[in-house]
């Protein structure tokens, strides 16, 4: 992959995670005020992947609000995964490498943020 071609890719990855996660928090926004739920009235329910699908299939603030956080949070990381792919078509070891590094510790921190 051509740089002018990956730093393209790249870009869209990040434009389209942007507008993705604002779109969904957004959305769980306004959910939020056609509910008359506002920031601080209850404890905010914890993030729980199970419930999230319940959520949003049943058109719940909350559901979009994880969703947008979660699109917040994952499109870096889509993005070193689209650099790593570029890199290694375009035969560049050591920006492969480094990829995988900055993925390997993407990966640790949220590992060793989710307890485990």
């Amino acid at each position: 992959m051509k740089a002018g071609r990956l730093e393209r890719t790249v870009g869209l990855v990040l434009g389209a995670g942007a507008i993705v996660s604002v779109a969904l928090l957004a959305i769980g926004i306004a959910g939020m005020i056609a509910a008359h739920i506002g920031p601080l009235d209850r404890p905010f329910p914890p993030f729980d992947l199970q419930r999230l699908t319940v959520d949003l299939a049943s058109l719940k603030p909350a559901g979009f609000l994880w969703l947008g956080l979660l699109a917040v949070i994952l499109t870096p990381s889509i993005r070193v995964i689209a650099s790593l792919f570029g890199f290694a078509a375009a035969g560049e070891r050591r920006m492969v490498a480094v990829a995988v590094v900055v993925l390997a510790a993407i990966c640790l921190s949220a590992a060793l943020g989710a307890g485990g």
